[in-house]
Protein backbone atom coordinates (compact mmCIF):
# COMPACT_ATOMS: atom_id res chain seq x y z
CA UNK A 1 0.00 0.00 0.00
CA UNK A 2 2.94 2.33 0.55
CA UNK A 3 6.69 2.37 0.35
CA UNK A 4 9.54 4.40 1.78
CA UNK A 5 12.70 5.68 0.15
CA UNK A 6 15.85 6.47 2.09
CA UNK A 7 14.67 5.56 5.59
CA UNK A 8 11.85 4.22 7.76
CA UNK A 9 9.76 5.39 10.72
CA UNK A 10 11.04 4.05 14.03
CA UNK A 11 7.91 1.95 14.51
CA UNK A 12 8.57 -0.05 11.34
CA UNK A 13 12.25 -0.41 12.21
CA UNK A 14 11.38 -1.92 15.58
CA UNK A 15 8.60 -4.10 14.20
CA UNK A 16 10.79 -5.67 11.49
CA UNK A 17 14.14 -5.45 13.33
CA UNK A 18 15.71 -3.23 10.66
CA UNK A 19 19.04 -1.86 11.86
CA UNK A 20 20.54 -0.53 8.60
CA UNK A 21 20.99 3.25 8.85
CA UNK A 22 18.99 5.54 6.55
CA UNK A 23 20.49 6.60 3.25
CA UNK A 24 22.67 9.68 3.34
CA UNK A 25 22.88 10.58 -0.33
CA UNK A 26 20.88 11.65 -3.35
CA UNK A 27 18.10 9.99 -5.36
CA UNK A 28 16.81 11.13 -8.74
CA UNK A 29 14.72 9.91 -11.69
CA UNK A 30 12.55 7.67 -9.56
CA UNK A 31 9.98 5.81 -11.68
CA UNK A 32 7.24 3.33 -10.91
CA UNK A 33 6.46 0.53 -13.38
CA UNK A 34 8.94 2.27 -15.72
CA UNK A 35 6.28 4.79 -16.70
CA UNK A 36 5.78 7.67 -14.31
CA UNK A 37 8.05 10.03 -12.47
CA UNK A 38 7.06 9.77 -8.81
CA UNK A 39 6.09 12.72 -6.65
CA UNK A 40 6.51 12.05 -2.93
CA UNK A 41 3.47 12.15 -0.67
CA UNK A 42 5.63 13.29 2.26
CA UNK A 43 9.29 14.01 2.90
CA UNK A 44 11.09 14.18 6.23
CA UNK A 45 14.68 15.40 6.43
CA UNK A 46 14.91 15.67 2.62
CA UNK A 47 15.97 18.73 0.61
CA UNK A 48 15.70 19.53 -3.08
CA UNK A 49 18.82 19.27 -5.16
CA UNK A 50 21.94 17.54 -3.94
CA UNK A 51 24.06 19.91 -1.83
CA UNK A 52 27.34 18.39 -0.72
CA UNK A 53 26.97 19.91 2.75
CA UNK A 54 23.82 17.87 3.32
CA UNK A 55 25.84 14.68 2.89
CA UNK A 56 28.40 15.57 5.56
CA UNK A 57 28.51 13.51 8.75
CA UNK A 58 28.96 15.58 11.91
CA UNK A 59 28.68 13.04 14.74
CA UNK A 60 30.11 9.63 15.63
CA UNK A 61 30.48 7.01 18.32
CA UNK A 62 34.12 6.37 19.19
CA UNK A 63 35.67 3.19 20.54
CA UNK A 64 39.19 4.46 19.82
CA UNK A 65 40.75 7.92 19.42
CA UNK A 66 39.62 9.96 16.41
CA UNK A 67 42.66 10.95 14.28
CA UNK A 68 42.48 14.61 13.22
CA UNK A 69 45.93 15.18 11.66
CA UNK A 70 44.38 16.06 8.29
CA UNK A 71 42.46 18.99 9.83
CA UNK A 72 45.62 20.98 10.59
CA UNK A 73 48.19 22.69 8.38
CA UNK A 74 51.85 21.88 8.75
CA UNK A 75 53.81 24.29 10.84
CA UNK A 76 50.84 25.84 12.58
CA UNK A 77 51.95 27.37 15.85
CA UNK A 78 48.42 28.04 17.11
CA UNK A 79 45.83 25.27 17.11
CA UNK A 80 42.16 25.51 18.02
CA UNK A 81 39.72 22.61 18.37
CA UNK A 82 36.08 22.73 19.46
CA UNK A 83 33.95 19.61 19.86
CA UNK A 84 30.90 18.30 21.68
CA UNK A 85 31.58 15.13 23.66
CA UNK A 86 29.65 12.70 25.81
CA UNK A 87 30.74 9.63 27.78
CA UNK A 88 30.19 7.63 30.93
CA UNK A 89 33.68 6.08 30.91
CA UNK A 90 36.33 7.39 33.29
CA UNK A 91 39.45 6.98 31.12
CA UNK A 92 40.19 7.24 27.43
CA UNK A 93 41.37 9.39 24.54
CA UNK A 94 38.68 10.62 22.18
CA UNK A 95 40.63 12.94 19.86
CA UNK A 96 44.30 12.90 18.84
CA UNK A 97 46.70 14.55 16.41
CA UNK A 98 50.14 13.04 16.53
CA UNK A 99 51.55 12.90 13.02
CA UNK A 100 55.22 11.97 13.16
CA UNK A 101 55.75 12.76 9.49
CA UNK A 102 55.03 16.46 9.79
CA UNK A 103 55.66 19.38 12.04
CA UNK A 104 52.12 19.35 13.40
CA UNK A 105 52.26 19.50 17.17
CA UNK A 106 50.96 16.62 19.25
CA UNK A 107 47.45 17.31 20.50
CA UNK A 108 45.23 15.11 22.60
CA UNK A 109 41.82 15.41 24.25
CA UNK A 110 40.89 12.76 26.77
CA UNK A 111 39.25 11.81 30.06
CA UNK A 112 41.36 10.79 33.05
CA UNK A 113 39.37 9.61 36.06
CA UNK A 114 36.44 11.50 34.57
CA UNK A 115 38.35 14.82 34.35
CA UNK A 116 38.73 16.42 30.92
CA UNK A 117 42.38 16.66 29.89
CA UNK A 118 43.95 18.69 27.08
CA UNK A 119 47.62 18.14 26.40
CA UNK A 120 49.94 19.28 23.64
CA UNK A 121 53.69 18.71 23.63
CA UNK A 122 54.71 19.00 27.29
CA UNK A 123 51.79 21.12 28.44
CA UNK A 124 48.69 19.75 30.17
CA UNK A 125 45.39 21.33 31.28
CA UNK A 126 43.05 19.33 33.46
CA UNK A 127 39.51 20.35 34.42
CA UNK A 128 38.60 20.79 38.07
CA UNK A 129 35.39 18.73 37.71
CA UNK A 130 34.42 15.44 36.13
CA UNK A 131 32.57 15.25 32.84
CA UNK A 132 31.84 11.53 32.46
CA UNK A 133 28.19 12.02 33.47
CA UNK A 134 26.72 10.88 30.14
CA UNK A 135 25.51 14.40 29.28
CA UNK A 136 26.66 16.47 26.35
CA UNK A 137 29.40 19.01 27.00
CA UNK A 138 31.06 21.39 24.58
CA UNK A 139 34.83 21.80 24.76
CA UNK A 140 37.11 24.38 23.17
CA UNK A 141 40.88 23.84 23.31
CA UNK A 142 43.49 26.36 22.10
CA UNK A 143 47.24 25.88 21.83
CA UNK A 144 49.38 29.00 21.59
CA UNK A 145 53.15 29.43 21.90
CA UNK A 146 52.50 30.78 25.40
CA UNK A 147 50.58 27.70 26.59
CA UNK A 148 47.20 26.02 26.52
CA UNK A 149 43.67 27.27 27.08
CA UNK A 150 40.63 25.11 27.74
CA UNK A 151 36.96 25.99 28.26
CA UNK A 152 34.05 23.60 28.76
CA UNK A 153 30.41 24.68 28.49
CA UNK A 154 31.58 28.31 28.23
CA UNK A 155 33.50 28.06 31.52
CA UNK A 156 37.24 28.78 31.35
CA UNK A 157 39.62 26.20 32.83
CA UNK A 158 42.95 27.21 34.42
CA UNK A 159 45.87 28.07 32.11
CA UNK A 160 48.07 25.19 31.02
CA UNK A 161 51.04 24.21 33.13
CA UNK A 162 54.05 22.05 32.48
CA UNK A 163 53.55 18.44 33.50
CA UNK A 164 55.26 15.11 33.54
CA UNK A 165 53.76 13.29 30.56
CA UNK A 166 54.48 9.90 32.12
CA UNK A 167 52.06 10.65 34.95
CA UNK A 168 49.42 11.48 32.36
CA UNK A 169 50.04 8.19 30.58
CA UNK A 170 49.52 6.36 33.89
CA UNK A 171 46.24 8.21 34.40
CA UNK A 172 45.04 7.18 30.97
CA UNK A 173 45.34 3.45 31.61
CA UNK A 174 42.03 1.64 31.72
CA UNK A 175 39.60 -0.43 29.68
CA UNK A 176 38.12 0.29 26.27
CA UNK A 177 36.77 3.81 25.98
CA UNK A 178 33.33 4.56 24.55
CA UNK A 179 32.20 8.08 23.81
CA UNK A 180 30.40 10.31 21.34
CA UNK A 181 31.49 13.45 19.56
CA UNK A 182 29.63 15.96 17.43
CA UNK A 183 30.23 19.25 15.64
CA UNK A 184 34.02 19.14 15.50
CA UNK A 185 35.50 22.51 14.49
CA UNK A 186 39.11 23.44 13.81
CA UNK A 187 40.06 27.06 13.12
CA UNK A 188 42.28 27.50 10.08
CA UNK A 189 43.01 30.55 7.91
CA UNK A 190 40.42 31.18 5.18
CA UNK A 191 38.42 28.17 6.34
CA UNK A 192 34.64 28.26 6.17
CA UNK A 193 33.26 27.97 9.68
CA UNK A 194 31.57 24.58 9.34
CA UNK A 195 31.91 21.42 11.42
CA UNK A 196 34.24 18.83 9.98
CA UNK A 197 32.83 16.09 7.75
CA UNK A 198 33.94 13.05 9.75
CA UNK A 199 33.47 10.73 6.79
CA UNK A 200 36.51 12.35 5.13
CA UNK A 201 38.88 11.42 7.96
CA UNK A 202 41.02 8.29 8.00
CA UNK A 203 38.89 6.18 10.30
CA UNK A 204 39.14 2.70 11.73
CA UNK A 205 36.37 0.17 12.33
CA UNK A 206 36.19 1.47 15.90
CA UNK A 207 34.31 4.58 14.75
CA UNK A 208 30.57 4.45 14.01
CA UNK A 209 29.53 7.45 11.98
CA UNK A 210 26.26 9.32 12.17
CA UNK A 211 24.91 8.22 15.54
CA UNK A 212 25.68 8.23 19.24
CA UNK A 213 25.50 5.12 21.42
CA UNK A 214 27.22 5.00 24.80
CA UNK A 215 26.46 1.31 25.31
CA UNK A 216 26.07 -1.83 23.22
CA UNK A 217 22.66 -2.00 21.52
CA UNK A 218 21.32 -4.50 24.04
CA UNK A 219 21.89 -1.97 26.82
CA UNK A 220 20.77 1.22 25.15
CA UNK A 221 17.74 2.97 26.40
CA UNK A 222 14.95 1.85 24.09
CA UNK A 223 11.27 1.64 24.90
CA UNK A 224 10.39 0.90 28.54
CA UNK A 225 10.32 -2.74 29.70
CA UNK A 226 7.45 -4.52 28.07
CA UNK A 227 5.60 -4.94 31.37
CA UNK A 228 5.80 -1.23 32.29
CA UNK A 229 2.42 0.44 31.82
CA UNK A 230 1.70 3.84 30.44
CA UNK A 231 1.66 6.43 33.17
CA UNK A 232 -1.97 7.45 33.76
CA UNK A 233 -2.77 10.75 32.01
CA UNK A 234 -3.27 13.73 34.29
CA UNK A 235 -5.72 16.58 34.15
CA UNK A 236 -9.14 16.93 32.57
CA UNK A 237 -9.87 14.92 29.49
CA UNK A 238 -10.98 16.62 26.28
CA UNK A 239 -14.08 15.33 24.56
CA UNK A 240 -13.41 13.93 21.10
CA UNK A 241 -15.72 14.71 18.21
CA UNK A 242 -15.02 12.15 15.47
CA UNK A 243 -13.01 9.31 16.96
CA UNK A 244 -14.71 5.95 17.36
CA UNK A 245 -15.26 4.97 20.99
CA UNK A 246 -12.72 2.50 22.33
CA UNK A 247 -10.60 2.26 19.17
CA UNK A 248 -6.91 1.39 19.64
CA UNK A 249 -3.97 0.47 17.48
CA UNK A 250 -1.75 -2.34 18.78
CA UNK A 251 1.40 -1.10 17.08
CA UNK A 252 4.07 -3.54 18.28
CA UNK A 253 4.58 -7.06 19.53
CA UNK A 254 4.70 -5.77 23.13
CA UNK A 255 1.50 -3.69 22.81
CA UNK A 256 -1.30 -4.35 25.29
CA UNK A 257 -4.33 -2.89 27.03
CA UNK A 258 -5.50 -4.13 30.43
CA UNK A 259 -8.99 -4.04 31.96
CA UNK A 260 -10.40 -4.81 35.39
CA UNK A 261 -13.84 -6.31 34.80
CA UNK A 262 -16.58 -7.26 37.30
CA UNK A 263 -15.81 -10.74 38.63
CA UNK A 264 -19.44 -11.86 38.48
CA UNK A 265 -19.65 -10.99 34.78
CA UNK A 266 -16.25 -12.46 34.02
CA UNK A 267 -17.05 -15.84 35.59
CA UNK A 268 -20.73 -16.42 34.81
CA UNK A 269 -21.28 -17.24 31.12
CA UNK A 270 -19.00 -14.42 29.87
CA UNK A 271 -19.70 -13.17 26.36
CA UNK A 272 -16.92 -11.04 24.77
CA UNK A 273 -17.21 -9.11 21.52
CA UNK A 274 -14.81 -6.88 19.60
CA UNK A 275 -13.92 -5.66 16.12
CA UNK A 276 -10.44 -6.35 14.77
CA UNK A 277 -8.58 -5.26 11.64
CA UNK A 278 -5.13 -6.72 10.90
CA UNK A 279 -2.72 -7.95 8.26
CA UNK A 280 -0.80 -10.06 10.79
CA UNK A 281 -0.72 -13.81 10.34
CA UNK A 282 -0.02 -14.50 14.02
CA UNK A 283 -0.56 -12.76 17.35
CA UNK A 284 -2.47 -12.62 20.61
CA UNK A 285 -5.74 -10.65 20.65
CA UNK A 286 -7.47 -11.27 24.00
CA UNK A 287 -6.49 -13.31 27.05
CA UNK A 288 -7.42 -13.82 30.69
CA UNK A 289 -5.75 -16.13 33.21
CA UNK A 290 -7.82 -18.64 35.16
CA UNK A 291 -7.46 -21.19 37.92
CA UNK A 292 -8.66 -24.76 38.16
CA UNK A 293 -10.18 -26.70 35.29
CA UNK A 294 -10.12 -23.76 32.83
CA UNK A 295 -6.68 -22.13 33.22
CA UNK A 296 -6.88 -19.76 30.26
CA UNK A 297 -9.20 -17.89 27.93
CA UNK A 298 -7.43 -16.75 24.77
CA UNK A 299 -8.33 -15.39 21.33
CA UNK A 300 -5.47 -15.27 18.83
CA UNK A 301 -4.36 -15.60 15.21
CA UNK A 302 -2.37 -18.46 13.70
CA UNK A 303 -1.73 -18.53 9.93
CA UNK A 304 -4.22 -15.68 9.62
CA UNK A 305 -7.06 -17.71 11.15
CA UNK A 306 -8.81 -16.87 14.41
CA UNK A 307 -8.61 -19.39 17.23
CA UNK A 308 -10.17 -19.58 20.68
CA UNK A 309 -8.52 -21.59 23.43
CA UNK A 310 -9.57 -22.59 26.94
CA UNK A 311 -6.35 -24.49 27.58
CA UNK A 312 -4.56 -27.45 26.03
CA UNK A 313 -6.69 -29.63 23.75
CA UNK A 314 -9.61 -27.14 23.98
CA UNK A 315 -9.17 -25.11 20.80
CA UNK A 316 -11.65 -24.13 18.10
CA UNK A 317 -10.76 -22.32 14.86
CA UNK A 318 -12.45 -20.26 12.16
CA UNK A 319 -11.83 -21.80 8.72
CA UNK A 320 -11.43 -18.54 6.80
CA UNK A 321 -8.48 -16.17 7.14
CA UNK A 322 -9.26 -12.88 8.84
CA UNK A 323 -5.97 -11.00 8.29
CA UNK A 324 -7.09 -9.20 5.14
CA UNK A 325 -6.89 -5.65 6.51
CA UNK A 326 -10.66 -5.35 6.85
CA UNK A 327 -12.75 -5.02 10.00
CA UNK A 328 -14.19 -8.26 11.39
CA UNK A 329 -16.67 -8.66 14.26
CA UNK A 330 -15.55 -11.40 16.64
CA UNK A 331 -17.68 -12.86 19.44
CA UNK A 332 -16.63 -15.53 21.94
CA UNK A 333 -18.40 -16.95 24.96
CA UNK A 334 -18.23 -19.70 27.56
CA UNK A 335 -21.28 -21.68 28.64
CA UNK A 336 -21.85 -24.47 31.12
CA UNK A 337 -20.51 -27.30 28.97
CA UNK A 338 -19.37 -25.57 25.77
CA UNK A 339 -17.64 -22.53 24.34
CA UNK A 340 -18.41 -20.61 21.13
CA UNK A 341 -16.67 -18.46 18.51
CA UNK A 342 -18.42 -16.37 15.85
CA UNK A 343 -16.68 -14.34 13.14
CA UNK A 344 -18.84 -11.90 11.18
CA UNK A 345 -21.89 -13.81 12.36
CA UNK A 346 -20.57 -17.18 11.16
CA UNK A 347 -20.44 -19.70 14.00
CA UNK A 348 -17.50 -22.03 14.38
CA UNK A 349 -18.08 -25.62 15.52
CA UNK A 350 -18.53 -25.41 19.28
CA UNK A 351 -15.92 -26.57 21.73
CA UNK A 352 -16.89 -28.81 24.64
CA UNK A 353 -16.05 -28.69 28.34
CA UNK A 354 -16.07 -31.81 30.51
CA UNK A 355 -18.16 -32.14 33.66
CA UNK A 356 -19.88 -28.77 33.16
CA UNK A 357 -16.55 -26.99 33.81
CA UNK A 358 -18.08 -23.74 32.57
CA UNK A 359 -20.14 -23.58 35.76
CA UNK A 360 -17.04 -23.15 37.93
CA UNK A 361 -14.98 -20.58 36.05
CA UNK A 362 -12.30 -18.77 38.02
CA UNK A 363 -10.91 -16.14 35.63
CA UNK A 364 -9.23 -13.20 37.32
CA UNK A 365 -8.25 -9.66 36.39
CA UNK A 366 -6.70 -8.08 34.52
CA UNK A 367 -8.12 -9.08 31.14
CA UNK A 368 -5.74 -8.12 28.32
CA UNK A 369 -6.13 -7.08 24.73
CA UNK A 370 -2.86 -7.61 22.88
CA UNK A 371 0.31 -9.23 24.16
CA UNK A 372 1.07 -10.99 27.43
CA UNK A 373 3.22 -8.43 29.33
CA UNK A 374 4.63 -10.85 31.92
CA UNK A 375 4.63 -13.94 29.65
CA UNK A 376 2.84 -15.82 32.42
CA UNK A 377 -0.78 -16.15 31.28
CA UNK A 378 0.01 -17.91 28.00
CA UNK A 379 3.14 -19.79 29.06
CA UNK A 380 2.87 -23.51 28.40
CA UNK A 381 -0.40 -23.25 26.44
CA UNK A 382 0.97 -23.13 22.86
CA UNK A 383 -0.52 -19.66 22.41
CA UNK A 384 1.38 -16.63 20.98
CA UNK A 385 2.82 -14.32 23.65
CA UNK A 386 3.30 -11.37 21.30
CA UNK A 387 0.48 -9.03 20.34
CA UNK A 388 -1.25 -9.04 17.02
CA UNK A 389 -0.40 -5.91 14.99
CA UNK A 390 -3.58 -4.09 14.08
CA UNK A 391 -6.61 -2.18 15.33
CA UNK A 392 -9.23 -3.17 17.91
CA UNK A 393 -12.45 -1.34 18.69
CA UNK A 394 -15.83 -1.69 20.39
CA UNK A 395 -14.69 -4.13 23.08
CA UNK A 396 -17.70 -5.40 25.07
CA UNK A 397 -18.49 -7.87 27.82
CA UNK A 398 -22.07 -9.18 27.96
CA UNK A 399 -23.10 -6.51 25.42
CA UNK A 400 -21.84 -3.67 27.65
CA UNK A 401 -18.92 -1.38 26.79
CA UNK A 402 -15.96 -2.17 29.03
CA UNK A 403 -14.87 1.49 29.16
CA UNK A 404 -11.32 2.85 29.20
CA UNK A 405 -8.38 0.51 29.90
CA UNK A 406 -6.73 0.58 33.32
CA UNK A 407 -3.29 0.67 31.70
CA UNK A 408 -1.69 0.32 28.28
CA UNK A 409 1.67 -0.03 26.60
CA UNK A 410 2.78 0.96 23.06
CA UNK A 411 -0.71 1.68 21.77
CA UNK A 412 -1.86 4.50 19.53
CA UNK A 413 -5.17 5.71 18.15
CA UNK A 414 -6.26 3.72 15.12
CA UNK A 415 -5.92 5.92 12.04
CA UNK A 416 -8.59 4.15 10.07
CA UNK A 417 -10.52 7.20 8.91
CA UNK A 418 -9.59 10.75 9.88
CA UNK A 419 -5.92 11.74 9.99
CA UNK A 420 -3.92 14.95 9.83
CA UNK A 421 -0.25 15.85 9.57
CA UNK A 422 1.52 15.97 12.91
CA UNK A 423 2.95 13.78 15.68
CA UNK A 424 0.68 12.01 18.15
CA UNK A 425 1.91 11.49 21.72
CA UNK A 426 0.06 8.69 23.48
CA UNK A 427 2.09 8.71 26.68
CA UNK A 428 5.54 8.27 25.15
CA UNK A 429 8.09 10.92 24.29
CA UNK A 430 10.85 11.86 21.85
CA UNK A 431 14.46 12.71 22.69
CA UNK A 432 16.45 14.81 20.25
CA UNK A 433 20.16 14.17 20.82
CA UNK A 434 23.16 16.18 19.64
CA UNK A 435 21.00 19.30 19.66
CA UNK A 436 22.27 22.86 19.93
CA UNK A 437 19.68 24.47 22.16
CA UNK A 438 20.59 28.12 22.42
CA UNK A 439 18.85 30.68 24.61
CA UNK A 440 20.97 33.67 23.71
CA UNK A 441 19.92 37.29 23.40
CA UNK A 442 17.27 36.15 20.91
CA UNK A 443 15.45 32.85 21.10
CA UNK A 444 12.11 31.47 19.92
CA UNK A 445 10.32 28.13 20.28
CA UNK A 446 7.00 27.85 18.42
CA UNK A 447 4.63 24.94 17.87
CA UNK A 448 0.97 24.03 17.50
CA UNK A 449 -0.84 21.61 19.79
CA UNK A 450 -4.18 19.92 20.21
CA UNK A 451 -4.34 18.11 23.57
CA UNK A 452 -6.48 15.22 24.71
CA UNK A 453 -5.64 15.85 28.37
CA UNK A 454 -5.06 19.28 29.88
CA UNK A 455 -1.97 18.45 31.95
CA UNK A 456 1.34 17.24 30.52
CA UNK A 457 4.96 18.08 29.76
CA UNK A 458 5.55 19.56 26.31
CA UNK A 459 9.28 20.44 26.21
CA UNK A 460 12.10 19.86 28.67
CA UNK A 461 15.78 20.82 28.38
CA UNK A 462 18.22 20.71 31.28
CA UNK A 463 21.95 20.63 31.85
CA UNK A 464 24.18 21.82 34.66
CA UNK A 465 23.59 25.55 34.04
CA UNK A 466 20.30 25.92 32.20
CA UNK A 467 16.78 24.46 32.23
CA UNK A 468 13.61 25.16 30.29
CA UNK A 469 10.18 23.56 30.71
CA UNK A 470 7.01 24.23 28.72
CA UNK A 471 3.93 22.40 29.98
CA UNK A 472 0.16 22.25 30.31
CA UNK A 473 -1.41 22.53 33.75
CA UNK A 474 -5.19 22.32 33.47
CA UNK A 475 -6.49 25.74 32.36
CA UNK A 476 -3.06 27.31 31.77
CA UNK A 477 0.06 26.92 29.66
CA UNK A 478 3.17 27.25 31.82
CA UNK A 479 6.82 28.13 31.30
CA UNK A 480 9.69 27.75 33.76
CA UNK A 481 13.19 28.84 32.83
CA UNK A 482 16.42 29.05 34.79
CA UNK A 483 19.64 30.22 33.14
CA UNK A 484 21.68 30.07 36.33
CA UNK A 485 20.44 33.34 37.83
CA UNK A 486 17.25 31.95 39.35
CA UNK A 487 13.95 30.54 38.06
CA UNK A 488 11.51 32.62 36.04
CA UNK A 489 7.93 31.39 35.72
CA UNK A 490 5.20 32.48 33.32
CA UNK A 491 1.68 31.20 32.72
CA UNK A 492 -1.06 32.06 30.26
CA UNK A 493 -4.73 31.16 30.59
CA UNK A 494 -6.23 31.31 27.10
CA UNK A 495 -9.73 32.80 26.83
CA UNK A 496 -10.94 29.70 24.96
CA UNK A 497 -10.45 26.12 26.10
CA UNK A 498 -7.64 24.16 24.49
CA UNK A 499 -10.17 21.31 24.28
CA UNK A 500 -12.11 22.90 21.40
CA UNK A 501 -10.70 20.44 18.85
CA UNK A 502 -8.57 23.09 17.13
CA UNK A 503 -4.80 23.46 16.96
CA UNK A 504 -3.45 26.30 19.09
CA UNK A 505 -0.19 28.17 18.57
CA UNK A 506 2.26 28.28 21.50
CA UNK A 507 5.27 30.62 21.30
CA UNK A 508 8.13 31.08 23.76
CA UNK A 509 10.40 33.97 22.77
CA UNK A 510 13.27 35.86 24.34
CA UNK A 511 14.43 39.29 23.24
CA UNK A 512 17.42 40.44 25.27
CA UNK A 513 16.20 40.33 28.89
CA UNK A 514 12.49 40.03 28.07
CA UNK A 515 10.86 36.58 27.85
CA UNK A 516 7.35 36.11 26.42
CA UNK A 517 4.91 33.20 26.52
CA UNK A 518 2.03 33.44 24.04
CA UNK A 519 -0.97 31.18 23.45
CA UNK A 520 -2.59 32.27 20.20
CA UNK A 521 -3.09 36.03 20.74
CA UNK A 522 -2.89 35.98 24.56
CA UNK A 523 0.54 36.51 26.13
CA UNK A 524 2.47 37.24 29.31
CA UNK A 525 5.95 38.77 29.65
CA UNK A 526 8.62 38.84 32.32
CA UNK A 527 12.06 40.42 32.66
CA UNK A 528 14.93 38.03 33.26
CA UNK A 529 17.51 38.77 35.98
CA UNK A 530 20.20 38.98 33.30
CA UNK A 531 20.76 38.54 29.59
CA UNK A 532 23.11 35.59 30.12
CA UNK A 533 24.00 33.88 26.86
CA UNK A 534 23.57 30.14 27.18
CA UNK A 535 24.27 27.45 24.60
CA UNK A 536 23.47 23.88 25.53
CA UNK A 537 24.53 20.94 23.42
CA UNK A 538 22.20 18.50 25.06
CA UNK A 539 19.12 16.35 24.78
CA UNK A 540 15.72 17.92 24.16
CA UNK A 541 12.75 16.00 25.57
CA UNK A 542 9.42 16.41 23.77
CA UNK A 543 6.15 15.07 25.16
CA UNK A 544 7.56 13.80 28.44
CA UNK A 545 10.76 12.65 30.10
CA UNK A 546 12.18 9.47 31.56
CA UNK A 547 13.07 11.30 34.79
CA UNK A 548 9.91 13.00 35.99
CA UNK A 549 11.63 14.48 39.06
CA UNK A 550 13.58 16.93 36.90
CA UNK A 551 10.59 18.45 35.14
CA UNK A 552 7.93 20.94 36.24
CA UNK A 553 5.15 18.48 35.36
CA UNK A 554 5.61 14.74 35.79
CA UNK A 555 2.83 13.44 33.53
CA UNK A 556 3.35 13.05 29.77
CA UNK A 557 1.57 15.06 27.13
CA UNK A 558 -1.33 13.28 25.43
CA UNK A 559 -2.30 14.77 22.10
CA UNK A 560 -0.92 16.11 18.82
CA UNK A 561 1.96 18.47 18.06
CA UNK A 562 2.82 19.93 14.68
CA UNK A 563 4.91 22.68 13.03
CA UNK A 564 7.59 22.70 15.75
CA UNK A 565 10.16 25.43 15.08
CA UNK A 566 13.23 26.42 17.07
CA UNK A 567 14.79 29.77 16.21
CA UNK A 568 12.99 29.79 12.89
CA UNK A 569 14.10 26.30 11.86
CA UNK A 570 11.71 23.34 11.71
CA UNK A 571 12.46 20.54 14.19
CA UNK A 572 12.40 17.26 12.27
CA UNK A 573 11.56 14.30 14.51
CA UNK A 574 12.73 11.72 11.99
CA UNK A 575 16.43 12.61 12.18
CA UNK A 576 18.72 12.24 15.21
CA UNK A 577 15.97 11.22 17.59
CA UNK A 578 15.08 8.45 20.02
CA UNK A 579 11.51 7.34 20.51
CA UNK A 580 10.14 6.00 23.80
CA UNK A 581 6.75 4.39 24.21
CA UNK A 582 3.61 5.38 22.34
CA UNK A 583 4.42 8.05 19.76
CA UNK A 584 3.07 8.23 16.21
CA UNK A 585 5.52 10.25 14.12
CA UNK A 586 3.73 10.49 10.81
CA UNK A 587 0.09 11.33 11.52
CA UNK A 588 -2.42 12.57 14.06
CA UNK A 589 -5.96 11.26 14.40
CA UNK A 590 -8.47 14.00 13.71
CA UNK A 591 -10.50 14.69 16.83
Amino acid sequence: MSYYIGGLPALLRQRHNITAPPLRGCVSHLTEDAEFVISYNKTIGVTHGCPNLALSIRSATLYSPLPVDSLFDRGEQSLRVSVGFRSTDTHGVFLRSSSQASSVHDLQLSLADGYAVFNSDNYVVRSDKRYNDGSWHYLSAVRRPTGLELSIDNVRVTQGQSSDKRSLDRDMQGGNFTGCITNLYTRRPNQQLLPADLSLLSLTEDVVLGRCSLHPPSQTEVSPPKHEPLQAPAGSRCKRRHAQHGEYQLSGEHSWLSYNLPQQDLNYRPHFALDIKTNSSKGLILHAAGRGVVPLLALYLVNGKLRMSLGKNRIIQHKQKSNDGNWHRVQLSVEKSSFHLLVDGVRVTDGHLPDDAGSSLNFHNPVYLGGDPMSKTTKGHNVPMSSVIGCIRDFKLNEEDVGEPEASHVTLPCVDRFTEMGTFFGGGHIILDDYFFTTGSQFELAFELRPRYLTGLLFHVQNHNMSLDVFLNETEVGLEMNDGTGPVRLSVTPPESLCDGKFHMITVSKRSELITLAVDSTFEQRTLPSALYTTALDSVYIGGTTNQNRASVSSPFIGCLRNVNLNGRPVVFETGYRLFGSVGINSCPAD
